[in-house]
C-alpha cells in the first residue's frame, strides 16, 4: 500500500502526462467536467500501474465524440447507449463515460441506468467504496465521497450507498 502522500504524487503526474493533461483541458474548454475515476485511483493507492485509464464526464457521447476526435489518433464507440466512448490519444487509450444514475424499481435487482448530472452522483453508484473515488481534471482534486481513501487503508470493502 502507498502512502497517501505517495499515491496522490502519482495521480498528479499521470494528470501531468501530455495525453490526459490535453484531454482535461479540451474538456475544460469546451465547458465540460472530466474526472479519472474508478480502478486507476484506487491502483495508485495500492501501488499498481496506472493502465486502466477511465474518465467521467457530464458531456453526452456525442459531444464526447466531439471533443475528442481531434486529439485522438482513433475513436470508438465502446457502448454508446451506455455513454461510453474508447479513444487512443498519443497513444494512451482511455474510455470516457457520460455520468450516470441508476435506479432499482424493487421488481429486478437490475438497475435501469439513465445519464447522470454529476461527479457525486455517479461516484455513489460504484460497486465499492474504493472503486469511487475520483481525480477532477484538470484542478486535480481528489472526490472521495464515501470514503474509499480510508477502506483502502483499513482493507475494508463495501458498497458506498445503501
Amino acid at each position: 500500500m502507498e502512502s497517501v502522500a505517495a499515491a496522490l504524487a502519482r495521480l498528479q503526474e499521470l494528470a501531468a502526462s501530455p495525453g490526459v493533461a490535453a484531454l482535461a483541458e479540451r474538456f475544460a474548454a469546451g465547458g465540460h467536467e472530466i474526472a479519472l475515476v474508478g480502478g486507476s485511483v484506487r491502483d495508485a493507492f495500492l501501488g499498481r500501474p496506472l493502465t486502466d485509464l477511465d474518465f467521467t464526464t457530464d458531456a453526452r457521447p456525442d459531444r464526447i465524440l466531439e471533443l475528442v476526435a481531434p486529439l485522438a489518433d482513433a475513436h470508438w464507440d465502446v457502448g454508446r447507449d451506455f455513454g461510453t466512448i474508447g479513444a487512443r490519444i498519443g497513444g494512451t487509450v482511455v474510455e470516457i463515460t457520460t455520468y450516470r444514475s441508476d435506479a432499482y424499481d424493487r421488481e429486478t435487482r437490475k438497475p435501469q441506468v439513465a445519464f447522470g448530472d454529476s461527479l457525486e452522483e455517479d461516484l455513489t453508484r460504484r460497486d465499492f467504496t474504493v472503486n469511487a473515488m475520483a481525480l477532477r481534471l484538470p484542478q486535480r482534486v481528489l472526490v472521495d465521497p464515501s470514503g474509499g481513501v480510508e477502506d483502502l487503508l483499513a482493507g475494508i470493502l463495501r458498497p458506498p450507498g445503501a
